[in-house]
């Protein structure tokens, strides 16, 4: 009989939830999110884990991007129709509201190669869901409803914001979500003219 036949018996079954939770939970008091202290903490083998999020990568990810959601939703909650300037507005609170995040902050100054990658590497999955988000958001803009490349827009959008917002990691420049937000700025103001130019 297997460890985890037994481990099932004798404890509440364990969900790929419960792990995001601990991790959510370690990340923000502060505390290394490591697999093997999950795996003991939640009383499942480490191969459970490694099968359901290939690595520590990809569950600090997913602790990051719930980061995020709450963060969003909070913008979104400021209600108003989107519109370009809603969206650049938008973008520029959750700019400043992420990077200010204490939690996040030292996560970054731990281990910043390493938060680099978690934030906005194509290996974990922030920065593709923030991607699809950013999509639906143009999309639902009335200026852009002529624009070709959506998709390419976002991903451009995504770049750009990170470039700015996590300038400390990258070029070793503070960071700058201000500057983040102006750039947006021109990037959807002139998407939004090639736009009109279609009509």
């Amino acid at each position: 009989m297997s460890h985890e036949t037994v481990n099932s018996r004798s404890h509440p079954r364990v969900h790929r939830d419960d792990v995001i939770d601990l991790a959510h939970d370690w990340f923000l008091a502060g505390r290394r999110v490591d697999i093997q202290a999950l795996s003991r903490e939640l009383k499942i083998g480490r191969a459970t884990i490694y099968r359901w999020f290939a690595g520590r990568e990809v569950v600090l990810g997913e602790v990051v991007w719930r980061i995020l959601i709450d963060a969003i939703e909070r913008v979104e909650a400021r209600g108003g129709e989107l519109d370009a300037d809603k969206f650049v507005s938008n973008f520029g609170f959750l700019a400043e509201t992420v990077r200010n995040y204490q939690p996040l902050e030292r996560f970054v100054a731990d281990d910043p190669e390493y938060a680099l990658r978690v934030l906005t590497s194509r290996y974990s999955v922030v920065q593709g869901r923030l991607i699809e988000w950013t999509v639906g958001k143009l999309a639902a803009m009335p200026e852009l409803s002529r624009y070709p490349d959506t998709s390419g827009l976002a991903y451009a959008v995504v770049r750009l914001g990170e470039s700015f917002i996590w300038s400390d990691m990258i070029t070793g420049d503070p960071p700058q979500p201000d500057k983040a937000t102006a750039m947006v700025g021109m990037l959807i103001a002139g998407a939004c003219a090639n736009s009109s130019g279609r009509a």
